[in-house]
């Protein structure tokens, strides 16, 4: 019979997992919308994506074998089960946020064109890869063969070393994850609020190290459980809410208020460096139409004709530049359609007849 600690456990995984969901949902309508294209930080959250649905059916079997219940209420067959249900968990939850932490560096690659910026996505991506390797194989192996789940019975090393050392250095990949943003919107030439609208998205990250500093309480308050189905349920709890977490930040990424935000510099100035050779021709071809522009305005300014004028005439005369290029006279930018005239008039006077004044005009 389930207890209100099991209940709790079921529900709490159930509904991190549907919010994770919904979250995933939301980020591929929005981007199907908006961004319309597929890169690699969408593979890499399917992947976090799909190790999160494993883990919390791997938890919530758990559960479902007795965890939250006394261990001396179980039988031999039941803690067996429940004890390769949380092995399984441990294997699945890592990679799960390897791939969350991935994607992240993976969209800051994208939307900077700096080279330094993408060398720290990089350089970061290694650290995170090589948390994600020594945690993975401590966890693997924390019991000797061939039983390596067995840890309240097998010879095992120091599990709360273990969860100690894997959460502190979680903590710490997440702070870059956070710096690296942080330093890379600081040196945009953009509105205050605009960086700040920006760097808002990538610092709800902070919401996941919050939850792993909350693990680590309760994971040190039972370092040396008496009970192995029912001490350390609060950390678990704890570890299904960074797990959601960890990808929901991620997620929140790609919806409409981060994309407007950026919209207006990194990631225009970014779909125009992916384009390579075509961006570069582009911009020179954009320059040159540019200057081209101004030579044509000038050439027009300069060639147009004034006539000299009879006293008795008004003429009106317009003449385009001879030295505005062809490639110029076909565009279509609205200073090379405007038409440069130039207008004089000429003023005739007529004597007056009844004027005696000695200087008067005697032009007829």
């Amino acid at each position: 019979m389930d207890t209100s600690i099991t209940l709790a456990v079921k529900a709490m995984t159930v509904f991190l997992l549907i919010t994770s969901i919904l979250v995933v949902i939301a980020r591929v309508i929005t981007k199907a919308v908006i961004v319309r294209s597929t890169n690699l930080d969408d593979y890499l959250i399917a992947l976090s994506f799909l190790f999160n649905i494993g883990q919390s059916v791997a938890v919530f079997f758990q559960a479902e074998h007795g965890y939250g219940m006394p261990s001396k209420l179980l039988s031999p067959s039941s803690l067996s089960s429940e004890l390769k249900s949380e092995y399984t968990a441990a294997l699945l939850y890592i990679p799960s946020l390897l791939f969350a932490k991935l994607a992240v560096l993976a969209l800051v690659k994208t939307i900077t064109p700096n080279r330094w910026d993408r060398r720290a996505a990089y350089s970061v991506a290694a650290l995170v890869v090589l948390w994600a390797t020594t945690g993975e194989f401590a966890a693997a192996f924390m019991c000797h063969v061939p039983n390596t789940w067995e840890w309240p019975h097998g010879q095992c090393n120091d599990r709360h070393a273990f969860w100690n050392y894997l959460e502190v250095t979680n903590i710490l990949t997440d702070t870059a994850l956070i710096a690296l943003p942080l330093i890379m919107i600081s040196r945009i030439r953009t509105s205050l609020a605009t960086k700040a609208s920006v760097f808002s998205f990538f610092g709800l990250r902070i919401i996941v190290i919050a939850a792993c500093v909350c693990k680590l309480v309760f994971w040190n308050r039972t370092s040396d459980p008496t009970d192995p189905t029912l001490d350390t349920w609060p950390a678990t709890i704890c570890t299904q809410i960074i797990q959601s977490l960890s990808i929901s930040s991620a997620c929140f990424l790609y919806l409409k208020p981060f994309l407007d935000s950026v919209q207006s510099g990194f990631i225009r100035s970014d779909d125009l460096r992916r384009r390579g050779s075509d961006y570069k021709s582009g911009s020179t071809s954009t320059a040159r139409n540019v200057f081209s522009v101004d030579s044509v305005s000038r050439s027009k300014v300069i060639g147009t004709r004034l006539q000299s004028l009879s006293k008795t005439h008004y003429a009106a005369d317009i003449k385009g530049g001879h030295a505005a290029n062809r490639d110029d006279s076909e565009s279509q930018h609205s200073r090379t359609q405007i038409i440069k005239e130039t207008r004089t008039f000429a003023v005739e006077t007529f004597p007056d007849v009844h004027d005696t004044s000695p200087y008067r005009s005697n032009d007829v």
